[in-house]
Order: C-alpha cells, then structure tokens, then sequence
C-alpha cells in the first residue's frame, strides 16, 4: 500500500482568526514557516513575514535573477550549461525603529487581513506596543506602503532604511553539517554576486542600485517618509517604498517620480485603491462554505497568495514558490500552466492571459531548446526557467518530461474555453500550439508492432520516480489531445497545410495507451506493471520523501510514484476514462503512490470526485487545502506552495462541482462530499459573472447582469434569461 497523507482538518487550521484574518500571536511568529506564510506581494514584488533569521525581511522581484554554471563532472550534449537562480533584493521595505535608542525586538504578534492583504506587525517591548501596517501595492507594480504607529509619549523612531542585498543565496544559508542534502533547496553561493553601483541618503530617504554581472540585471529601490501626524495621542509615520529592475539603466531613472506622485497621493489614498482592488478581485472569485469559516479562510488565503504572487505584465508568469520563498531557485515549471492558469481562466482572464503571454514570448528559446534535445523541428519548452531557457542539470526527472508541451497547449485551450477570446491565437499563441506540437511527430512513430499504434519512447511523465520510460499515459493523452487543438487551429490560421494537419490527427486517432489486463485499468507506462512493487512495509516513516534517502536508480527499478500521473490524467480528462474504470484506476494508482510530491493531494482529490468518490476526495481536499497553512510537510518555510494553492480552488469548482466546459455550454456535475453539503462560488465564463451555489449534488446557478450563457446542470439544459434569475437543476 502506498503512503498515507496526513490527515488534515479544517475544525482546527493553524493562524486561523476568523474567515478573513491569519494571526499568530506570543510564540507562533517566531516558527520557522511564518515568514513564507505571511508574505505579501503584488506579483513583481514579495516581501516576507516577520521572523527570519538575519533579522529584515526578504524580498523578491519577480523575473529578476542570477545566471550560474552548472558543474558536470561528466557532461554530454544538450546538457543546460547555466541556470537561473532567483535572489533576495536589497530590503527596502523596512523602517529603521527603535525604542529607548535601541532596536526594536522580534514581532509579538503578526496577521493578514485577506479582505485588502494588508499585514500587520506588533512590537512590544517595556509596554509600548509599535504597530507595523504593510501592504503591497496592486495597483502600481513597484510600490510597497509601510505605517508605523507608536504612543506620542513613547521615545521611538522610525527613519527611513535600505539594506544592502543578503550576503549568499540559499534562504537559510548552509545546511548544518550531517544535514540531508535537500536538492529543492537554492543553493548557497560562497560570494554574493550583487555589485553595488551606488548609495544616497538624505534625511526621511534612503536608495540604493546594485547589479547581477552575468545577467545583466539592475534593481534600483528607495524608501522615503511621506507623512508624520498624531492621532489621539498616537504617532502615525507613513513611508513609500519603490522598486524597479531592468538591463536597461535608463529604465531606473523614473523611481524618484514613481516616489514623488506616491507621496503625493498619500498613504490613505493608496491603502483606498489597495482595498478597492481586493474588492473587485473578491467580488469575482470569492468562495463560502456556510457554518465553515475556516475552510473559507483556507481557499481565501490560496486565492490571495496566487494573485499577489502571480505577473501581470505578461513579461512574467509564477515560480513553484512565487516571491514567497527561494525553493527550488525560483524556477518556474509546469504547474504554471496545468495548476495555477486555470485559476485565473475562471476568475481574472486577463492574468491568465498574461501568463499565456510569457510562455509565448519564449518561444524562440524553446526552439533552440528542441535543436539541443536533437529535434530539428518544432519548439520544446523547458522544464524549469526563469529566464527562458533550461535550467534543470538533471535530464531524466527533468528536461524528459516533454509533457511540458502538452500541459501548456491545455493552458491555451482552457483559457480560449474560459473567454472565448481567440485574439490570444493571433498573438502567435496558434504559432505555439504548431510549433510544440510538431514535436510528437518528431520523437514518436507509428509502431508496426502496435497495430500502427502511435508510440511516445523514453519520456518521463509527471511521476518523477519512473523515469525515462515508454508510452507514459498522460504523455500520450495530452500529446493527443495537444495533437488535435494544433491540428484544427493551425490549418485555420494557415500555419500547415492539410497534410501536416492530417499527420497530427492520425497520430492523434492512432495513440497507444498501455493497458493492464489483469488489473483493468490503463498502465502508467509499459513497463509499470513489470517492477517489483516498493518495499511499502520495511521503509520507515522518516525515509520520506524517497529522493531524499534513496539513489534514483533504486526508486527507478520499482514500481512507486511520486505523486499523481495516471490519476492526473483522470482529474484532467474523466472523459477518457468510463465510470467503473476511473474507481479502480483511483485504487490501483493509491496503492502505488507516495505523494512526495505536493501536487498530487489536489490530483487525487479532482480524480476521486470524478470517480464518484466523495469521501476520498474530501480527504485529499484537505490536505492540498491546507499544506502550507498547517506546515503538513514541514518545508513551508522554503516558500508557500503555489500548485497546491491552486489545486484547493480547483478541486472544488472542477471536481467537488464538477465544472468544465462542452463546446460553449458551461456545465455543472456537483459530486456529494461528506462534511461539505453547501458551499458557493464565482467564476468568470465569457465575460459574464457565473455565482455558482452547491447543495450535495444540486447546483443553482445565477448570471449576473443579464449576460446570455448556455448552462448545463447535472446533465439538463437551462436556457440563461435576459435577466439573472436563479437556475436550477437537481
């Protein structure tokens, strides 16, 4: 039997104040996670809660990174020769406080108020308490807005303060000696690699501009007070924080005027556009569960995490840690795509769009990353990247996992199901969908031996525990799927011809899916089935996750998954699968699997909905829910995980409720979860506002401002009326 997760629940959640507010008090801010948990952002800049270590708080600018070597002792072509590595920018965000003359201590007490992601610090020290309000703005990119309160009688100052940039990477410097090497962690670098280019000061400001040689980047950043006043005996000190960053000096020089309309429009104004922001992104996506205000508070936090986390700017997408954290080196990978995309597809487009946007401006890298991997047509995306360009220095759990193309190309299609908004494919998104889908034909054929099946060999799926292996099954369904989209859209835009069209749909038709007889269900990949099963009963509980006790090649030969594969493409296309089959494909692949891997709770959650399987689903709804709010894998502090907090909201609305979309008919198949019987959301579908209410396996659904959406619930047509009057189905 595979590993168990952990059992979660939402009676007890960790930080949980109310439905709308996290708060740790007295002796929780000091925990090692509440840094990455507390963190704000607004998608180019993240700042870190209280609590670290070196005393001020990280802060990262999302696209912004060090090139590094990679070092191989044994090298082959096609290797990635450099890697992005995401740092800590100069803190800028600080306020330099102290009482009696001497630095303040650690915070007594932290919280985040979801409704405008505001945070809020308290020091306490001799009976003063100094209150620390931050936010970070969503409406100007570079702007971070900090106010320091204190009692008029107090002898406390707050001057303006930057930092200089963290001396090496790796969020907690060196691992303690005999320590587990832990390669999801960002390496620590012996020297910092940021040059000071120049430092001012002048009294209420402080800025400084640093640089990356080998990437070219500079980042300008300034703190400047921009208001002081007393109220009710209570000194407020307002300040404004501004960052900028580019290869271009010249792009640095309007900080000083992006500072000066800041202190210009003040501090109250800006927290008024904060908090207007957040009620229109609310107003959109907002999630209930009656009676539950800490499941509320769960889907509320994942929600506002991945906004504050995610670019807007179409010049950047969202690492597996945003800016919350320097876990796996602030790469981005495909949970880009295939967890958090979807999110915003559904309730804010247009990030979705810009997200789309960023993989298609790095088209041309993944074309040059095809000729490297032996390719000579077609365009490869790679497996993890900040700045284009591969940068995983292991090849079989990495750049094999060519399901990458696929998993994009499902973005593409989910959006274009979302918003009908089909300008995205004239924006070269039709070039993409071409170019990556080219590369099917390049490394499979039609095998004789299969009945001119088509075969996908040596490729990895999303279990990174069986590893260049052949017919991967979610390869070769999204591969067929990618196939069929690229087909159809790239014969409209005249990108191929009929014949290369009609290549991609026989390859399509033609696709082999390994099938076990004995078990009856489709085989995560020919050989999956022929290994010895893992020794489940003589590994013991601290040997988790197997990649970090275990040589690859022991976890190779054996058959365990890391996290969901087969059950992945279940969640993603229960279509594929008849109903008795989905049940014993869910059984089969839990047996199996280990969940090493935190995108595979909100997978196996989706695919046990589909089955039917209403309490298993709950279960690992939970988990996935609350992965990083409890710490249930102990690694939070690396960086809150963004796929798992887009996995909570999807499992909900695409699995609990069913959602997906038939053609231009948005359709609901509710499933009944034990302990959930009523809960309510909002998706965007069209360009219309879609509240979505569920009781067990009835759904009322009502279209706001009398736009025209054709409806299916529970199998039943419901024509929209002109006006947005309830629809119901049971």
């Amino acid at each position: 039997m595979g590993r168990s997760l952990p059992e979660a629940s939402f009676d007890v959640v960790p930080f949980a104040r109310d439905a709308w507010c996290l708060a740790a008090e007295g002796q929780p801010p000091q925990l090692g996670h509440v840094p990455a948990l507390f963190s704000i952002g607004n998608g180019f800049v993240g700042v870190r809660g209280p609590g670290e270590a070196a005393g001020a708080p990280r802060v990262y600018l999302n696209g912004v990174y060090e090139r590094v070597p990679i070092a191989y002792h044994e090298a082959a072509h096609g290797f990635a020769r450099e890697s992005d590595l995401r740092l800590a920018v100069a803190d800028a965000t600080r306020p330099a406080i102290s009482l009696d003359g001497q630095p303040t201590g650690p915070a007594s007490g932290v919280e985040l108020d979801l409704r405008r992601c505001v945070r809020t610090e308290r020091v306490t020290s001799g009976g003063i308490e100094i209150v620390i309000e931050q936010f970070v703005s969503m409406a100007h990119d570079g702007l971070v807005l900090t106010r320091v309160a204190f009692p008029e009688a107090a002898d406390v100052t707050a001057m303006a303060l930057v930092t200089p940039p963290p001396g090496s990477g790796g969020a907690a410097g060196a691992p303690p000696e005999g320590a587990v090497y832990d390669p999801r962690v960002a390496p620590v670098m012996a020297d910092s690699p940021w040059v000071e280019l120049q430092v001012s000061t002048a009294p209420g400001s402080a800025a400084r501009t640093d640089s990356l040689d080998k990437s070219g980047f500079l980042v300008a950043c300034a703190m400047q007070e921009i208001g002081r006043r007393t109220i009710d005996g209570r000194v407020q000190v307002d300040f404004v924080s501004g960052y900028r960053a580019s290869r271009d000096r010249g792009a640095l020089d309007n900080l000083p005027e992006i500072l000066r309309a800041a202190r210009e429009q003040g501090y109250d104004a800006l927290l008024a556009e904060q908090a207007d922001w957040f009620a229109h992104f609310w107003s959109v996506s907002d999630v209930a569960f009656p009676g539950q205000p800490n499941a509320e508070l769960a889907i509320r936090y994942a929600l506002a995490e991945l906004a504050m986390a995610v670019g807007r700017d179409g010049k950047t997408s969202i690492g597996a840690k945003g800016q919350t954290g320097e876990g796996y080196e602030g790469h981005v990978f495909w949970d880009a795509d295939l967890y958090v995309m979807p999110v915003f597809a559904f309730t804010n487009p247009a990030i979705a769009r810009a997200m789309l946007e960023w993989r298609i401006s790095g088209l041309d890298a993944a074309r040059d990353n095809a000729r490297a991997m032996g390719q000579m047509r077609g365009a490869l995306y790679p497996w993890r990247t900040i700045g284009g360009h591969e940068c995983s220095s292991f090849f079989p759990a990495g750049p094999a996992q060519y399901h990458i193309n696929a998993d994009i190309a499902y973005a593409l299609e989910t959006y274009l199901a979302a918003t009908g908004d089909r300008s995205i494919l004239d924006g070269h998104g039709a070039e993409m969908l071409v170019e990556t889908a080219r590369i099917w034909l390049e490394i499979g054929f039609h095998d004789a031996g299969r009945d001119d099946g088509f075969v996908i060999n040596r490729v990895t799926g999303p279990d990174e525990y069986s590893a260049i292996v052949n017919n991967n099954l979610y390869t070769n369904l999204m591969a067929a799927r990618h196939l069929r989209l690229a087909a159809r859209e790239g014969l409209a835009a005249r990108l191929i011809d009929a014949a290369e069209a009609d290549r991609m749909v026989r390859a399509a038709d033609a696709m082999f899916l390994p099938f076990d007889e004995e078990r009856q269900v489709y085989a995560q990949d020919d050989a999956y089935f022929r290994l010895a099963p893992w020794p489940f009963d003589e590994t013991p509980p601290q040997s988790y996750p197997l990649l970090l006790h275990f040589h690859p090649l022991a976890i190779y030969r054996r058959r365990v998954s890391k996290q969901a594969d087969a059950v992945l493409a279940l969640a993603l296309m229960p279509e594929a699968f008849v109903a008795p089959m989905r049940q014993r494909m869910l059984e089969t692949y839990e047996a199996t699997t280990v969940h090493d891997s935190t995108l595979s709770a909100s997978a196996f959650a989706t695919a046990a909905a589909h089955a039917g399987d209403g309490a298993r689903a709950a279960h690992y709804w939970r988990v996935a829910a609350l992965t990083d709010l409890a710490d249930l894998f102990g690694n939070t502090d690396h960086g809150l995980h963004m796929a798992a907090l887009a996995g909570s909201w999807t499992t909900l609305v695409m699995g609990f409720a069913g959602m997906r979309v038939d053609g231009d008919v948005l359709c609901f198949d509710p499933v009944e979860i034990p302990g959930l019987s009523d809960y309510r959301f909002t998706i965007a579908f069209r360009g219309a506002q879609v509240d979505v209410a569920v009781s067990g396996r009835s759904a009322t659904v009502s279209v706001r401002d009398g736009r025209s959406v054709r409806i299916r619930v529970g199998g039943e047509d419901l024509a929209s009326p002109a006006q947005a009057q309830p629809l119901r189905a049971i």
